[in-house]
């Protein structure tokens, strides 16, 4: 085995109910929250005013879109030095909990968030943070990333922080989640898990992880998709959730990530559905790099192969088009809406852009990247 460290110091409360405990865990870190939340769930759901009723004096900052940009994230850092707050609760999906990272440390930090989307970093530690995830994707509440829209560039750009101090795990909160949010959050958590595998800094722990989560997105995806009011669905595919952001917090993303924020932004695709299109060609890929790896993660997903190249390759492959098929999902990006004739810049953007191919094994040339986003636009 190899070496390997592995730093996880957030406290995970997980469980239906644990969101009325709030108020008495967030009395270490601060009296004077400012509660970072999206447009419109929290609130509809009656989440917010659960929040609100444990945190009465609480500032709130909401509004916050799928793709939160750096100049939203300025104006919730200066609500939180106006309101004197001394802590931030994220409330919702990873947009909110990712706006809600970089606000804490624009709390904190001179400038603005587009300063830090070039250094990658906050000088001043953030002020504390408790994450509830109303969504079961992403896992931001248990990663030190913000991933944050550059307004001048319009990619996505990631500046690291502290981990959130406290995740807050309720199942009952992702079940106003419509199915096709659903289905691309469960996705985003299949993405993760499976790119961290192949990540040249996967550990063996992360992959045990990273194993762990593929196996519940392929029993209980499908079934939180179509019985939204499955209890056990819905608590099995927050766990996985966040069984997925402890793997890319040691492991961070590849190519898969990287290339899927193109569809995002350029077409409005769904994050992990836009990550989840391009699994196919990359998975292909890796076979040929790391078969043993991709062997196993075939087999997470029902299909056992042998850990050769072609085996693998042919097992992973069947694995992700048998669960687009549960799903009822196209895996072809043209009919999420993709356009054949962006692919070429696409690929000639991505590819002098390096550090995007840090964590991928191999050494794609720009044509192979190019075939991978064509790839992913047909189906094959």
């Amino acid at each position: 085995m190899n070496n390997f460290r592995y730093w996880m110091p957030t406290e995970i409360v997980f469980g239906a109910g644990v969101l009325d405990t709030l108020g008495e865990r967030l009395k270490p870190y601060g009296r004077n929250p400012l509660i970072v939340t999206g447009k419109h769930s929290a609130r509809a759901s009656g989440a917010l005013d659960r929040v609100l009723a444990q945190c009465p004096g609480a500032a709130v900052f909401e509004g916050i879109g799928e793709n939160p940009a750096a100049s939203q994230c300025d104006d919730g850092g200066a609500s939180c030095r106006a309101n004197d707050c001394d802590c931030v609760i994220a409330i919702g999906g990873g947009s909110a909990m990712d706006a809600a990272k970089a606000i804490a440390g624009l709390a904190r930090n001179p400038g603005t968030c587009a300063d830090y989307l070039v250094a990658g970093v906050f000088k001043r530690p953030p002020l504390p943070l408790i994450a509830i995830p109303t969504t079961a994707g992403t896992g931001s509440e248990v990663t030190p990333y913000a991933v944050i829209v550059d307004d001048a560039a319009q990619y996505k750009r990631t500046i690291r922080n502290p981990f959130p101090a406290v995740a807050l795990l309720d199942p009952t909160l992702t079940n106003a989640m419509p199915r096709h949010v659903t289905v691309a959050t469960g996705l985003d958590a299949l993405c993760q898990a499976m790119e961290g595998i192949i990540s040249k800094r996967a550990t063996p722990l992360s992959d045990e992880l990273a194993l762990a989560t593929c196996r519940n997105v392929r029993e209980w995806l499908p079934r939180a998709a179509d019985e939204p009011d499955n209890a056990e669905a819905r608590a099995r595919m927050l766990y996985a959730a966040m069984l997925s952001g402890c793997v890319i917090a040691q492991t961070g993303t590849t190519l898969v990530h990287a290339m899927g924020y193109y569809y995002t932004l350029r077409f409005g695709v769904a994050h992990g559905l836009a990550s989840a299109l391009l699994l196919l060609p990359l998975f292909e890929y890796n076979a040929a790099i790391d078969p043993a790896k991709v062997a196993a993660i075939a087999d997470a997903l029902g299909f056992p192969a042998n850990a050769t190249h072609l085996a693998a390759r042919h097992a992973v492959t069947q694995s992700l088009r048998d669960l687009f098929r549960r799903l009822r999902l196209s895996n072809a990006a043209r009919d999420a809406g993709v356009e054949e004739s962006a692919l070429r810049g696409f690929a000639e953007d991505i590819f002098p852009y390096r550090a995007r191919f840090k964590n991928q094994p191999g050494e794609p040339t720009l044509e192979e990247v190019y075939h991978f986003f064509y790839k992913s636009f047909t189906g094959f």
